[in-house]
């Protein structure tokens, strides 16, 4: 009975290859939003998540999240550091700066990290080293950075710029994660900070721990005797995440793209499997008069929409995955995103149940309808 369902099914192959592209579609559309809005939301901690020397986080009670930064006192640090468990503590600068070419005055994102420790900076280093920071006026850029301040230009160490009224050297590149907002990444020592315009006072406190897994503990302790909030690093980039999940429209117009995703993809599979039922009412009539239970008619449909459902979902599936292959290497704005494990399961979840719910329908008509009627018309 399976085998006949199939063979009914690539009869119309037209209406078979419709039901396939309209899962495909869906699958593509709602796989490659979803994993771009996980993606997106990702990057919006991922300072915090890759700054894998800081355990702790040490902030100003008003700032809801690590792209708003208060002003703390220096002498913090220095309690930081009397509380049982911690390492090490420094402090760490994040603002706003202007930086001006010769070509271009851009806006930028200033981050002063202590000499001594580096504790915060990149991990990863294309050009340079990040002790080099540790020379009066030097700085590091992010990739991205250099090619929004010198568009189409050869990385070339050594070269100036002014960064906020004070003219500074380009000692190194890194290549951190992609940040949630996108300016460029100015690194500097501290000591270079406090000779530039503007708010030199830490942001942050961050702190190294002697064990890793009393960090929530010892944060709790930190809070407790300074007053000011403390989080180890995955509390805090769970906060900033919720913070932009909670107060922007992002989640928002995420959930209506993959939405329609899935209302048009469904929207093809049930109405063009309904009229392919519909259309073989005869077939299915005949299987009636000849003794055929409703059981075997209904598994003989479902057959026919898992297969139409899983050939959709792993062309569907190909495409996101080919896009998030191919296009984060090409276009900086999509650096690090890539195809989350599950996404795929639940977007696959998601196209089944649509395939198998639209196939319940489609079938309901036939099994209620008496056969001699069907025959007799």
């Amino acid at each position: 009975m399976n085998f006949l369902g199939l063979q009914i099914l690539w009869a119309d192959f037209g209406k078979a290859t419709a039901m396939i592209l309209g899962v495909a579609f869906s699958t593509l559309l709602m796989a490659q939003q979803a994993a771009i809005f996980v993606c997106l939301m990702a990057n919006s901690a991922s300072h915090i998540t890759s700054a894998e020397d800081v355990d702790i986080w040490i902030a100003d009670k008003r700032s809801d999240y690590f792209d708003d930064p208060g002003a703390l006192p220096a002498g913090l640090v220095d309690r930081v550091r009397s509380v049982d468990g911690v390492a090490y503590a420094a402090p760490f600068l994040r603002r706003g700066a202007i930086v001006d070419t010769s070509a271009v005055i851009e806006q930028a994102i200033l981050v002063g990290v202590d000499g001594a420790s580096l504790l915060g900076a990149p991990q990863k280093m294309l050009y340079g080293d990040m002790t080099s920071l540790r020379s009066a006026d030097t700085f590091i850029v992010d990739r991205r950075g250099y090619n929004d301040i010198w568009p189409g230009e050869e990385i070339a160490i050594g070269r100036l710029l002014e960064v906020d009224g004070r003219v500074l050297k380009l000692v190194g590149v890194a290549d951190p994660p992609s940040p949630f907002i996108s300016q460029p990444l100015i690194y500097v020592s501290l000591s270079t900070a406090a000779l530039l315009a503007g708010e030199a006072s830490p942001s942050f406190i961050v702190a190294r721990v002697k064990d890793p897994a009393a960090a929530p503990a010892i944060a709790a302790a930190i809070e407790a005797a300074t007053g000011y909030s403390a989080f180890d690093s995955k509390a805090f980039g769970q906060r900033t995440i919720d913070y932009y999940l909670e107060n922007t429209g992002i989640p928002i117009n995420f959930f209506i793209t993959i939405l329609l995703g899935f209302i048009v993809g469904a929207a093809i599979v049930i109405q063009t499997f309904f009229l392919f039922v519909t259309e073989n009412l005869r077939h299915l009539a005949l299987f009636r008069a000849m003794g055929a239970e409703s059981w075997p008619l209904i598994r003989m449909t479902l057959v026919q929409c898992a297969l139409v459902a899983a050939i959709g979902y792993c062309l569907g599936l190909a495409a996101a995955a080919w896009f998030f292959e191919t296009v984060p290497g090409k276009v900086p704005a999509f650096k690090g995103f890539y195809l989350p494990a599950g996404v795929v399961l639940k977007t696959g979840a998601v196209v089944f149940a649509v395939a198998i719910f639209s196939g319940l329908i489609s079938i309901r008509r036939a099994i209620r309808l008496d056969p001699a009627i069907v025959l007799r018309g």
